[in-house]
């Protein structure tokens, strides 16, 4: 899964790149929003290449009319007052499309205008026959009151992605040096998504944010990923035992999403032509859900968690049904319902996998205290005999090992003259001085009460003559420093592991022989 993982994050890096860049390169062509109002057509009609014309008589309105305000999605826009063109929308081919996206258009009036035309052409076939509602007049109040009716999609969606983003930052953080898997990083990933995606779909962004290039972009490369990070969310939290069809899915997710880019990069099909792809994965990913729940159901394997899963599973399932069928029949984006039904959704299953998470890492930091209590010395913080055991008893290969075995002297007479607690002073600056300057090379072990060793691997490339050389050096620098009061000594001796040596155990006796005569020698 760690692939997958990459991959996911990956993709949306590089979706968070084009997006910036998107926003920059197309911000020019981005049309100024102001207030709305409302004006209803005096005759409509449609030409064969797809164009609707729509005839105003404006005299019923008064003589300060203002502005003419209407939606648009995709579609070239023509609007003339007494047979002279005074606003024009049209085509701005780049990278990122060849069309407007979706944007509010703004028309100031001429004072003593009677008779307004506007011309609406579809940039393809896909958005010909949608629904247009015109407004009329000048007022900053028209504008809030179309601010206030978008808010509550807008603050949903804003909620979904600070959540995401909060379960992104609390798994980034939680997640290094334990054993938590990417349940909680898809999640965020997915809610961040779809939080980017629901808050551009609505209203308040189209008549706040003027780059509407770039808001068509954004709402299509979100909508391409939420798929990838949506299944590979569910299938951890559900412990999905599947490891081909999940992975097929997402698979041919990433190649409909590069399929796309091609596509509307060479000009073949834009984005808007192609998105029934994008609902094809969807479609996939709905139908492979459906079958691995059920197969749960009938196997039994649902406790009281996966149970809720299952609950805002449906609800998300049936909003999903909902939108689309809502946007292939009218062209409007979700409501209110299908972002309550996420929010929920998150919200539910993003706490249950937080409470996981917080159980497991309570277990692993509980697993990591016994073991550093079962390997280390719990006075020295060195591997302890336990830990040198289970070295020698499972590495396989010891060519070229050295052992190097060190004792302290007098530490008896120290504990009988100056009791315990200045011993095992001693002992612990005796160990601090081992560790300081071997364990740049291997692993220090206290093996006994004053025995200590260390494990070099390539004991041969090591000039240990001189590593003891500063050994004693450091000895004599804390026996001037006056910290206990008696002399340390450490005696210390090292033997190679040869072809000769069946076991590590034999090398440290011929390491202790050396020690031991070095031992005597320091006390001449």
């Amino acid at each position: 899964m760690k692939r997958e993982q990459g991959i996911l994050i990956g993709t949306v890096i590089a979706a968070i790149i084009m997006m910036f860049l998107c926003s920059v390169f197309t911000f020019s062509d981005a049309v100024s929003e102001k207030a709305l109002t409302t004006c209803i057509p005096e005759s409509v009609s449609i030409t064969e290449d797809g164009k609707t014309q729509y005839d105003f008589n404006l005299q019923s309105y008064g003589q300060d009319i203002g502005s003419i305000v209407f939606y648009s999605s995709h579609q070239r826009i023509n609007v003339y007052a007494q047979g002279e063109e005074i606003y024009r929308l049209s085509n701005k081919r780049s990278i990122w499309g060849n069309t407007p996206g979706w944007t509010w258009n703004f028309v100031k009036l001429p004072s003593d205008v009677d008779r307004l035309q506007i011309e609406i052409s579809p940039c393809y076939k896909e958005v010909e026959g949608q629904k247009q509602e015109f407004y009329i007049g000048g007022g900053n109040d028209i504008y809030m009151k179309l601010l206030r009716k978008a808010m509550p999609a807008f603050i949903i969606s804003v909620v979904i992605l600070l959540v995401g983003l909060y379960i992104t930052i609390y798994w980034t953080i939680v997640h290094k040096g334990s054993q938590i898997d990417g349940t909680l990083l898809y999640l965020g990933i997915f809610s961040i998504l779809l939080g980017l995606w629901s808050a551009n779909e609505t209203d308040v962004s189209a008549l706040i944010f003027a780059n509407r290039q770039a808001g068509s972009y954004i709402a299509f490369v979100t909508l391409m990923i939420m798929p990838m990070a949506f299944i590979m969310f569910v299938k951890s939290f559900l412990e999905i035992n599947d490891n081909l069809f999940w992975k097929l899915i997402c698979y041919f997710n990433v190649i409909i999403i590069l399929l796309e880019h091609i596509l509307n990069a060479t000009g073949i099909y834009y984005f808007r032509q192609t998105l029934w792809m994008t609902h094809i994965v969807i479609i996939l990913m709905l139908i492979y859900l459906f079958v691995v729940i059920t197969i749960k159901i009938i196997r039994r394997q649902l406790d009281t968690r996966y149970k809720y899963c299952i609950l805002t599973l449906i609800l998300v399932f049936l909003s999903t049904i909902i939108d689309m069928a809502g946007y292939y029949k009218s062209g409007n984006n979700s409501g209110v319902f299908g972002r309550i039904a996420f929010l929920l959704f998150i919200l539910v299953l993003g706490l249950d996998a937080s409470r996981q998470t917080v159980a497991r890492l309570k277990k692993g930091r509980r697993i990591g205290e016994l073991e550093q209590f079962a390997l280390n010395d719990s006075m020295t913080g060195m591997y302890n005999r336990n830990a040198y055991d289970y070295y020698i008893n499972n590495e396989k290969c010891f060519d070229g090992c050295m052992v190097v075995t060190f004792d302290l002297n007098n530490l008896k007479s120290c504990n009988d003259n100056y009791g315990h607690r200045v011993g095992d002073a001693y002992i612990i600056n005796a160990a601090r001085i081992i560790e300081n300057i071997f364990e740049r090379y291997g692993k220090c072990y206290r093996i006994g009460g004053d025995e200590f060793c260390c494990i070099i691997p390539k004991g041969k490339s090591v000039d240990i003559e001189r590593v003891i050389r500063k050994l004693y050096h450091d000895v004599d620098v804390l026996n001037n420093k006056r910290i206990i009061p008696t002399e340390v000594g450490i005696a210390c001796g090292y033997a190679v592991f040869t072809v000769d040596d069946m076991e590590l155990e034999r090398v440290r006796e011929r390491a202790d022989e050396e020690m031991y005569q070095r031992k005597k020698e320091m006390k001449m």
